[in-house]
């Protein structure tokens, strides 16, 4: 083990890589400190100054990979965000085998970042395909993605709709390809409902049947998830001062195994907020139609102390 790994294993914080600005794959890569110990080594943060969540998805996931048969492909993750994480400082993940059995390998991964500031507590499990009933719900897919704008097109007038909402905006991550069709109808406050659809992929091939394929996924999947749950709400939230808006959990069920460098169809819709916290519900699809993972999100939506 190298001094930086000492450092990082006693829990003293370290500076983060610079990254290319390009390869989703590198922004979930960990290096391996020690048996079942990796650190993070590039950072993605948001507008807000905080990682982006979906980074800390996609190097958890990675973690439990990493400490995974190489023969089970993810099946499950399930995270709680703890606390927001610093970009520019690495992330030290610690995992636990819970179960290596005759179907299931499963995994909990702790994330800590600086003076032992916990920011994730994450469980992951891993499953070769089984032999079993089969059945899904028919998707055909509704336009090329290729024809559609991305977010850089949307109208001014259209993005100050959005301004309630704080994080959202027309910036796009460089690591991925996002599109959504119908632009002034699913974005305009006075047309918005508690549901979404659009596109994505990341930008950079990924090696056939790499094991990052998962993490990667799990990068985007964050991606404009939580939309749904305040999106209806956009035409009372006009003169609002902006709502904080923040991932508490996240939870995804890999249906079958796919590389997310391929366009996928994803449709978010809320069906409930009360209370400070909004659920939001993603189904998504391949281009040819194929069911391939789910992915579920609570997201604290609360206006700033003393806006009542």
């Amino acid at each position: 083990m190298d001094g930086q790994g000492t450092r990082v294993a006693q829990g003293v914080d370290t500076a983060c890589d610079p990254w290319d600005g390009k390869a989703a794959e590198a922004l979930v890569s960990l290096e391996t400190v020690a048996a079942l110990r990796y650190r993070s080594r590039f950072g993605d943060g948001n507008l807000n100054g905080r990682s982006y969540g979906g980074q800390i998805l996609g190097q958890a996931m990675m973690a439990a990979t990493l400490s995974a048969p190489e023969d089970r492909p993810a099946a499950m993750l399930q995270l709680l965000f703890l606390r927001g994480a610093d970009p520019t400082r690495r992330i030290t993940f610690d995992a636990t085998v819970l179960q290596d059995g005759k179907r299931f390998s499963s995994r909990h991964v702790v994330g800590n970042q600086g003076n032992g500031h916990t920011v994730l507590s994450a469980q992951a499990t891993f499953c070769a395909p089984q032999p079993g009933p089969r059945h899904a719900v028919p998707f055909a897919p509704l336009e090329d993605p290729e024809s559609l704008p991305d977010l850089t097109t949307i109208p001014d007038g259209l993005m100050a709709q959005l301004r309630p909402l704080g994080p959202y905006s027309q910036h796009i991550k460089p690591s991925m390809d996002f599109r959504i069709p119908e632009i002034e109808r699913q974005l305009s406050a006075a047309t918005a409902e508690p549901r979404l659809r659009f596109w994505i992929r990341c930008r950079q091939p990924l090696a056939a049947g790499s094991r990052t394929q998962a993490a990667v996924f799990a990068y985007l999947s964050d991606w404009w998830l939580n939309f749904s749950s305040v999106s209806g709400h956009l035409r009372d939230l006009q003169e609002r001062a902006p709502l904080y808006l923040s991932s508490l959990n996240h939870c995804i069920w890999f249906h079958r195994a796919f590389s997310p460098d391929a366009w996928m169809h994803v449709e978010t819709e809320s069906p409930c907020a009360d209370g400070g916290r909004g659920l939001s519900i993603a189904r998504v699809h391949g281009r040819d139609g194929a069911v391939l993972a789910t992915s579920i999100q609570e997201t604290l939506m609360v206006h700033p102390d003393g806006d009542a």
